[in-house]
């Protein structure tokens, strides 16, 4: 048991656990739109997920004061050569199979807007709007949730079912509290490596409010639409229920280590796996 920790651990360091809580999201939206999606769809959005996540964990880890003072920049800094040539060897994928998978060629427009459009809001509000800084972790989850949902959109052959724009929003406000717990977590070693974050503009009362008004607006939501949706819709928002009571539990109930309750969210991200099974 000890050694499956210790490798998990090192699954979390390189985000490989985001990965796969990104493939499993993605699966929910095909599953819940009858839109089977080939292996190069997922292939391609794990090859992205992890590209984005590692290349922003080394650029923290280099714009660090002095040595990074978590663990994920202090790897991410002792293997950044090798890193590095991992993300070049992701990008030369991801042009390939956008080049050759002709499945892949009704992706390209609308996945190329979403990137643009969330990085430029995330550079007008880091760099230069920076009293919008403290929206960061709102826009990242929106392109978290866009994301994973475009192919099993894209490829839905007409007008979506009006339940799956609730189920979105849903998704929206778990990976939102996710955030928020994160930095909340993150707080110190934010301050003392110089990473803006939603802390340098919210005290720690303030954003434990925060988690709490969105918690309760999450959880009344998913209550409001087990009521009101078809039985068809209930699994997928269960699945999400089940992952903001476990984010809620961690995070009110059971204390832990910083490290622990990142391994554990993100975790829990893998839960829509269980359709597999439906």
């Amino acid at each position: 048991m000890k050694q499956l920790v210790i490798l998990y651990r090192y699954f979390n360091l390189l985000s490989i656990d985001v990965v796969c809580g990104s493939i499993a999201g993605m699966y929910l939206f095909a599953h819940l739109l009858r839109t089977p999606l080939n292996y190069e769809t997922y292939f391609l959005l794990a090859l992205v997920v992890w590209l984005i996540y590692t290349l922003d964990h080394l650029v923290d880890a280099k714009n660090a004061k002095n040595n990074p003072s978590t663990a994920r920049h202090a790897f991410h800094l002792k293997y950044s050569k090798t890193l590095w040539g991992m993300i070049f060897l992701a990008f030369l994928s991801i042009i390939s199979l956008l080049i050759f998978c002709d499945s892949l060629h009704v992706l390209i427009f609308p996945g190329v807007l979403v990137a643009v459009s969330i990085t430029f809001f995330l550079l007008i509000s880091q760099f230069c709007i920076k009293k919008l800084s403290f929206l960061k972790e709102f826009i990242i989850a929106i392109g978290y949730v866009v994301g994973i949902s475009l192919a099993p959109i894209v490829t839905y052959k007409t007008y979506l079912p009006q339940e799956a724009y609730y189920i979105a929003g849903l998704y929206f406000l778990v990976a939102y509290i996710n955030l928020l717990m994160l930095s909340y977590a993150d707080r110190k070693s934010d301050q003392k490596d110089g990473f803006v974050a939603i802390t340098q503009w919210l005290d720690n009362v303030s954003l434990k409010g925060l988690i709490t008004g969105v918690s309760v607006v999450g959880f009344l939501f998913a209550i409001g639409l087990l009521i009101s949706f078809r039985s068809y819709f209930h699994i997928y928002t269960s699945i999400l229920l089940l992952i903001l009571m476990f984010h809620i539990w961690l995070f009110f109930v059971k204390s832990k280590p910083i490290y622990q309750i990142r391994m554990l969210t993100e975790a829990s991200f893998m839960l829509p796996a269980m359709l597999l099974l439906f």
